[in-house]
């Protein structure tokens, strides 16, 4: 019976069942007692009319008024039997009893003869008429002359009235008791109802809180009463209104760090102290390209180099850092690992931070490699300007026609180099958004037409047909003329020197949905397709021998990707190596861009 309503009941019937039957107990001892007094009494008083003897003088004369009294007052002892003893214990009255020698041996009949009174009934069981057992109680008195016992008076009665009132009693206190637990069962039943209907209200909102679920009905129970469960009812909704108010703020920042850790840019990995990974972002499974799906720390890191022991790092001090660089596949994944500690100082778990740091690591390539080009560029230019100088001062500035090819040697590497530093210093501008751009409205048919004428010369001078072609629109674009055009010429200009004598090149000025499309095509030597990708890469050169001769910086390219990017243009390129190159102008189109040429 575990609920707080049938034990409430319960205990209100036991407690009803108790005090009916200690109450019963008590009134039938009560009864009893009285009904033992009132007899004591009677049977004292009837023994005290017995003895009522005047004018006496001899033993004999008391026996026949002792006689004359009992046989006188028998319509008053009726439902009573009286015996006389005398002084040597023999029975003399009743005559016919005389055989009945056991009431001789009753104890207060004993008592009688030496001279003592009778203070509690004895007691005795005899057969009725009716064969049912009946008590009998007994009281006996001397009575004396000069302070010596002559007779006994011995009077008994049986308690069959008596009982049949203490069986009734006894029996009405049953009917009351069974009455009183009835009702103190349905009592008891709706008290406790009562009683327990907040509690349950307040038992099953609590259940439903602790599911998490969250209605204004959790906080809105009607209190009922100004009692103390009132008072747990109105302190159980301002509980549920505040938990509902705490709960929604952490859920707010749960959501809001999860948002965060979901869409970190960075890897996260988070260990118990016993090395087990108990969370882990999308990030960090991508990083390292592996499933870390309910693995430890040695599983997931002992697969790469430079293994750091688990329990090392949690020796970490306070705020301390350790940091790991390892090769995955193709990346570079800079690993921080930091304890986790809760209010005590003592470190609960690991967390490792996950850097992508291979761009990082290839702009530090890049880097050392165009401090390389820069340097060789420039060295080649200045050895050369430096070998003819001495040569010039050892002698040969005597013999002028050596000494002109000589200081035109050194005229045209001092341009190289001049070309070279302009454009670095473009490029960098460039970078540092320092360039300025004139913005114009400008006519992008006619500039790359306008391209192509003058670089026909050039593609004559190699026997190579150059051809121009377009849809026949106007393409007017908002642009710095000049900076788009040096993009032009430099794709016409490298289709013409890398391509050979003979060969053909064809420039395609036409429109899509989305852009306006200028397309340079040529059947030169063309790219390895391993090349592709790095042929926008600072002083990257396919042929690098050939490009230097040519008198390119390498740099051409990287400076025309640049302006297209401010133009938010795009430049691509397709090649098949030893069959030609297609570099594609993508210039963004509106609907102002079209003019019929025509109009």
């Amino acid at each position: 019976m575990k609920s707080i309503k049938w034990r409430l009941t319960l205990f209100y019937v036991l407690l009803v069942t108790i005090v009916m039957i200690a109450s019963g107990f008590i009134i039938v001892n009560d009864v009893r007692t009285k009904a033992e007094q009132n007899l004591y009494n009677e049977l004292q008083g009837n023994v005290s009319l017995i003895k009522e003897i005047k004018d006496v003088t001899s033993e004999e004369e008391m026996l026949k008024a002792i006689v004359q009294g009992i046989n006188t007052g028998k319509k008053y002892y009726i439902d009573k039997n009286i015996y006389l003893f005398n002084k040597e214990g023999q029975l003399v009255y009743p005559a016919d009893k005389m055989k009945d020698e056991s009431i001789l041996y009753k104890r207060e009949v004993k008592k009688a003869l030496n001279g003592e009174k009778t203070v509690t009934l004895d007691r005795s069981y005899e057969l009725d008429d009716e064969g049912h057992q009946i008590q009998i109680r007994g009281y006996a008195e001397p009575i004396k002359s000069e302070g010596e016992v002559l007779y006994v008076i011995y009077i008994r009665a049986n308690t069959k009235d008596d009982q049949k009132n203490l069986y009734e009693t006894i029996g009405t206190i049953i009917r009351s008791t069974v009455i009183a637990v009835i009702f103190a069962s349905i009592l008891g039943f709706v008290f406790a109802s009562k009683l327990t209907e907040p509690i349950i209200v307040l038992t099953d909102r609590a259940r439903h809180l602790a599911s998490g679920g969250f209605t204004k009905d959790d906080y809105g129970i009607k209190v009922k009463s100004d009692d103390e469960i009132g008072e747990l009812t109105g302190s159980f909704n301002n509980m549920a209104k505040e938990l509902n108010k705490t709960l929604s703020e952490i859920s707010n920042e749960k959501n809001k760090l999860e948002t965060v850790f979901t869409h970190m840019a960075d890897g996260i990995l988070v260990f118990n102290y016993n090395g087990k990974l108990i969370t882990a972002n999308p990030t960090a499974y991508q990083m390292l390209g592996v499933n870390i799906s309910g693995r430890d720390y040695a599983k997931i890191f002992t697969e790469f180099e430079n293994y750091i022991e688990f329990d090392s790092l949690l020796k970490l001090e306070k705020n301390a850092i350790k940091q790991n660089t390892v090769f995955v596949k193709t990346k570079f994944i800079n690993i921080c690992f930091a304890t986790y500690a809760k209010k005590s100082s003592d470190p609960v778990g690991l967390i490792a931070v996950l850097q992508d740091i291979t761009e990082h690591k290839k702009l530090e390539e890049m880097q050392k490699e165009f401090v390389a080009n820069v340097s060789h560029e420039l060295r080649t230019p200045i050895t050369t300007i430096k070998s003819y100088t001495e040569t010039l001062i050892d002698g040969a500035l005597e013999d002028r026609e050596i000494a002109g090819e000589f200081l035109e040697v050194i005229n045209n590497e001092s341009d190289r180099m001049t070309t070279l530093v302009k454009d670095l210093l473009e490029l960098s501008k460039l970078d540092n958004r320092q360039t300025k751009f004139e913005i114009n409205i400008l006519n992008l048919t006619q500039l790359v037409k306008g391209c192509v004428d003058k670089y026909k010369i050039h593609s004559d001078k190699k026997h190579q047909k150059m051809s121009y072609h377009d849809d026949g629109n106007q393409y007017i674009i908002k642009g710095d003329s000049n900076r788009i055009e040096q993009v032009v010429r430099n794709v016409i200009s490298n289709a013409i020197k890398y391509s050979p004598e003979k060969s053909s090149i064809n420039i395609d000025v036409l429109a899509d949905n989305n852009n306006i499309i200028v397309k340079i095509r040529d059947n030169g030597m063309g790219i390895p397709k391993e090349d592709i990708s790095r042929i926008f890469d600072r002083f990257y050169r396919v042929d690098k021998a050939r490009s230097r001769a040519m008198g390119g910086t390498g740099l051409g390219l990287a400076i025309a990707k640049e302006i297209m990017i401010f133009h938010e243009g795009e430049i691509k390129v397709e090649s098949e190596y030893r069959k030609g190159t297609v570099f594609t102008l993508l210039f963004k189109k509106s609907t102002e861009d079209i003019v019929d040429l025509e109009s």
